[in-house]
């Protein structure tokens, strides 16, 4: 057999078998998350500590999802003790994890648009179903619902900013900060910017935010800090590992100093965001 008819196989097969440089993971990539800062767990996963309460994005740590390959560890259990709230913005199954849910403790609360709900409640997993503008409060915290320009449900194609997707704003005493799941680029970003006036902005950078619209979301939020998320987990299972988010350089060009990338278990304390603001 010719040499190159082999080399299909040999990608397939290392990757198959975890090889892509990052396969094992030192304990130290999942230090217990700072305190009172943003805490990156790979993909589009962030833990924010504020006072020692958890709220954790959009968390995926299965090994196998369609087409994809967690070519890095996931957080160990004694991680996620503290976690109190989880945020989903939408129900793809890079996003939102019944097995990936059932490690959080028990009193740990769901918040997501309703077709996440309704997929989770099938799955033995109760969540708070959250529409644009809908509220809830945990301490000195408040969590609002914004909406974006996604896809929401399970294996929806169908776009809209209806509430099936969803972005979240979350106030602390600290800084506030905007996450914004996936979604195309779309007047809410101007909205959150205009009413919210977040320090810190989380941007899925991705197929659907590529890096010039990423950076016209960011100015519209008008966030002196932006962390690009949806990177740094997962790969195709025929390609390598995304080690960075798509563009890094681009957004570097476009975002200037405001642009903070985290690699894996790496954190970004709250309060520099407003430090930066003032100066």
């Amino acid at each position: 057999m010719r040499r190159w008819l082999l080399l299909p196989l040999l990608i397939s097969s290392l990757v198959l078998a975890g090889c892509t440089g990052l396969a094992q993971v030192e304990p130290s990539t999942y230090p217990d998350p700072a305190r009172n800062a943003i805490t990156f767990w790979g993909h589009a996963c962030s833990y924010i500590d504020v006072n020692g309460t958890g709220i954790v994005l959009d968390p995926v740590f299965e090994t196998w999802l369609w087409q994809r390959h967690r070519f890095i560890g996931s957080p160990p259990d004694p991680a996620l003790r503290d976690a109190r709230v989880v945020l989903i913005s939408h129900a793809h199954d890079d996003h939102t994890s019944p097995k990936s849910l059932a490690r959080f403790p028990k009193d740990t609360v769901v918040l997501c648009p309703k077709p996440a709900a309704e997929f989770l409640a099938k799955e033995g997993i109760e969540a708070k179903a959250m529409a644009p503008g809908e509220q809830f409060t945990i301490g000195d915290v408040r969590i609002v619902a914004v909406p974006v320009f996604h896809p929401g449900t399970r294996n929806g194609l169908q776009r809209g900013a209806d509430g099936r997707a969803l972005g979240w704003v979350i106030e602390t005493l600290e800084a506030t900060i905007f996450y914004s799941g996936d979604s195309d680029y779309c007047s809410s970003f101007a909205d959150v910017g205009w009413t919210y006036a977040p320090d810190i902005a989380i941007l899925n950078v991705n197929g659907h935010l590529k890096p010039p619209d990423a950076a016209r979301a960011a100015a519209d939020v008008g966030a002196p800090v932006v962390i690009p998320s949806h990177w740094g987990a997962y790969s195709y299972w025929m390609v390598g590992g995304n080690r960075h988010p798509r563009g890094e350089k681009q957004l570097e060009r476009l975002l200037g100093d405001r642009l903070h990338v985290l690699r894996v278990g790496q954190s970004f304390k709250l309060d520099a965001a407003r430090a930066k603001k003032r100066s």
